[in-house]
């Protein structure tokens, strides 16, 4: 994605890896924006922290009306009803603007150190002018399906952290809770990878190019407009005909893969839950279906959806 705030090392190659290797790709096309990424035109993006709307910051348009009503609360809805209202805004051409001013003012250097380097060190003082922002990329909430240990579908193989999907988060992640991904998670799969360890044959490497820096970027661009906060079938369609560009010109490299995956699970789920919205189908379904990948080869399609248990 262009607009993210992640590092740039982390193009979801594990989980293409993964599949390929036959593992079960779990609800793939569930990703998270985070609303109120700072809009600085840096790459990542600095990530201007919830806390801040807790201590009463507000999001406000260009011309200082309030983006999701007047409510003290408002802004303090879930992260995907937050960053459409945002993600509205600017597609609208009203921009979208964190005020602290009022609420944390010359506070803020002491109260938000990280938040305030971020801004100053791009010549904004949070303390006199709101914070520019845009919904961002922030944490993939599918992945590679994995137990309670880590262990996945393929033996010996083992998923922890934010490429892992354990179930824990649903289609949209509560604030802090890929805390248990890293921290629970982390230490059982440890243990039981321990445990596990001997014998065995390594497999086989396949080692494929990063795509060079133009189509990465105009893949990153197109992701963030089509596959990002707001989705439709015609720009999902758009997307899956790009990436196949992509590979007949650079080849299958794990970054298309992974993109692929990402998005045609998010064509196949005609529904809006969480973090995936579909404006051409607003609505939930009654059932909660999941996304399984498996043997992504050759056809890469998730073709399997099962009801959640």
């Amino acid at each position: 994605f262009a607009a993210t705030t992640t590092p740039a090392a982390l193009k979801g190659e594990g989980l293409a890896l993964a599949a390929r290797a036959g593992a079960e790709i779990l609800d793939p096309e569930f990703v998270q924006f985070h609303p109120t990424a700072i809009d600085v035109g840096l790459d990542p993006a600095p990530l201007a922290t919830e806390a801040l709307r807790g201590e009463g910051a507000r999001l406000i348009d260009g011309e200082g009306r309030f983006l999701l009503g007047e409510a003290p609360d408002a802004d303090l809805k879930a992260r995907d009803v937050v960053a459409r209202a945002v993600h509205a805004a600017r597609m609208d051409g009203r921009g979208a603007y964190l005020d602290a001013r009022a609420a944390i003012g010359e506070a803020f250097p002491h109260e938000f150190p990280a938040v305030f380097a971020a801004c100053m060190r791009s010549g904004l003082d949070p303390r006199i002018s709101p914070i520019p922002v845009m919904a961002a990329c922030h944490y993939h909430m599918g992945g590679i399906a994995a137990d309670a240990d880590g262990r996945t579908t393929v033996a010996g193989l083992y998923a922890v952290g934010e490429c892992a999907a354990t179930g824990v988060h649903g289609a949209n992640r509560l604030a802090s809770n890929s805390l248990l991904e890293a921290a629970t998670f982390g230490r059982r799969a440890g243990q039981a990878a321990a445990l596990e360890t001997g014998g065995g044959r390594p497999s086989p490497v396949e080692v494929t190019p990063d795509l060079p820096e133009a189509a990465m970027a105009e893949l990153r661009t197109a992701m963030t407009a089509h596959a990002g906060v707001v989705r439709n079938e015609a720009g999902l369609s758009g997307l899956i005909a790009l990436i196949g560009r992509l590979e007949a010109q650079h080849g299958r490299g794990a970054v298309l893969e992974a993109a692929r995956l990402v998005v045609q699970a998010a064509l196949d789920r005609r529904e809006s839950r969480g973090g995936h919205y579909r404006s051409d189908y607003p609505q939930t379904a009654a059932v909660a279906d999941h996304t399984r990948v498996r043997n992504v080869r050759p056809a890469m399609r998730p073709a399997v959806l099962e009801p959640a248990a």
